[in-house]
C-alpha cells in the first residue's frame, strides 16, 4: 500500500468517526475553510493543532508528526519508521473498509471511535482469543466492582432501562 499522506488521513479519521469538517474545525478553533484547506494539503496544520488532533481522535501525536516531517538521518531509522507507519496506515486502511462496509456500517454509525475499534480488533481474534478477552473483562469489572469503582448491577440497570 502508497504511504498515506496527512490529508488523507486527516480525512480518513474525520470520516471514520462521522464527523463533519465544521465540527472538527470547531473543535480545533479555526474556520471550516482551513480545515478543508488541511484535508487538500494547501495549508500545513500546525503543531497546537496537531495536538488537538490527537486528542480529538484518541491518536498518538507522534503519527501526524510523521506525516508531516521528513526524516534525513538515517536511512535505518527512516526504514524503521516507514515499517510501523505501513502497519498503522494498514490497520486504519482496514478498520475504514471494515466499518464502511454495507453490512457494518449501521452496526457502527452510533459507537464512539474507541468502541469501533475495540469491537473491530475483537472480531479479528480466533474464538479462543475472543473468549480470554472476554474472561479478562469481566474479571477486571468484578475487581473494579468490589473496589467500588464501578457501578453495580442495579445502577446499570437503571441507566439502560433493563429490569
Amino acid at each position: 500500500m502508497a504511504k498515506t499522506t496527512l490529508e488523507q488521513y486527516l480525512k480518513d479519521l474525520r470520516k471514520s468517526c462521522n464527523y463533519s469538517q465544521e465540527f472538527v474545525a470547531s473543535h480545533l478553533n479555526i474556520t471550516r475553510q482551513t480545515y478543508s484547506h488541511y484535508e487538500t494539503g494547501r495549508i500545513t496544520p500546525p503543531v497546537n493543532s496537531l495536538y488537538n488532533l490527537s486528542k480529538l481522535y484518541g491518536v498518538p501525536v507522534e503519527t501526524f508528526l510523521e506525516l508531516v516531517v521528513t526524516y534525513h538521518i538515517n536511512t535505518d531509522f527512516a526504514h524503521k519508521l516507514q515499517t510501523e507507519d505501513t502497519d498503522m496506515t494498514e490497520d486504519i486502511s482496514i478498520f475504514l473498509d471494515f466499518i464502511n462496509a454495507p453490512e457494518n456500517s449501521k452496526k457502527f454509525k452510533f459507537l464512539s471511535r474507541k468502541e469501533r475499534l475495540l469491537l473491530f480488533y475483537y472480531l479479528l481474534l480466533d474464538n479462543r482469543d475472543q473468549e480470554d478477552i472476554l474472561t479478562f473483562m469481566k474479571v477486571k469489572y468484578q475487581n473494579r466492582k468490589n473496589d467500588d469503582k464501578l457501578p453495580k448491577d442495579s445502577e446499570v440497570e437503571k441507566k439502560s432501562g433493563s429490569p
